[in-house]
This record gives C-alpha cells, structure tokens and sequence, in this order.
C-alpha cells in the first residue's frame, strides 16, 4: 500500500467519525429546538387562555357589562322610588 493511499483511507475515517459527530450535534440541536419550540407553543396556549378569561371576566364584571348596567339602573330606580315615596307622604300630610 502506498503512502498516499494510506492517507486517503486515514482521511475517509476521519471523515466518518466528524460526520458522525456532525449527525449528533444536529440531532441535539434539533431535539433542542423541538423542546423549545414545545414550550413557546404551551407558553403562547396559556397566555391566550387568560387573555380570554380576562375578556370574559371583563365582559360579565366590568364597568359596562350588563350586570354593572343593570346594577345602575336598579340604584337609579331605587332612588326614583324613594323620591316617590317621599313626595307621597308628604301629600298625605298636607
């Protein structure tokens, strides 16, 4: 066997073995990048979850919901009833 033969076969096998050290740094860097990408989606899944119970919550509680709507009406008529009230017992007693 000749010299330059006998480096060529040493350059295939260092070939092989930094190929395959190539093939398993890609593989951890893409496991890496699944699992990452696993928690942005599970991160942007909760945070969407609670934007929405923060709008439902909202939309039920806030200032304009309809039970707030409903709650100043209810203070406005207890009050127009009390004014009632009041205005009746003063006729009686004049």
């Amino acid at each position: 066997m000749s010299r330059s033969e006998e480096r060529l076969r040493e350059l295939r096998r260092k070939a092989e073995t930094e190929r395959a050290d190539l093939a398993e740094a890609l593989a951890s860097a893409r496991d890496g990048v699944a699992a990452m990408r696993h928690r942005w989606r599970f991160a942007g899944w909760a945070a969407s979850s609670a934007a929405a119970a923060a709008v439902a919550g909202w939309n039920l509680f806030g200032r304009n919901s309809l039970a707030a709507k409903v709650s100043r009406i209810t203070s406005y008529a207890s009050l127009a009833l009390g004014i009632g009230r009041g205005v009746s017992r003063l006729r009686k007693f004049w």
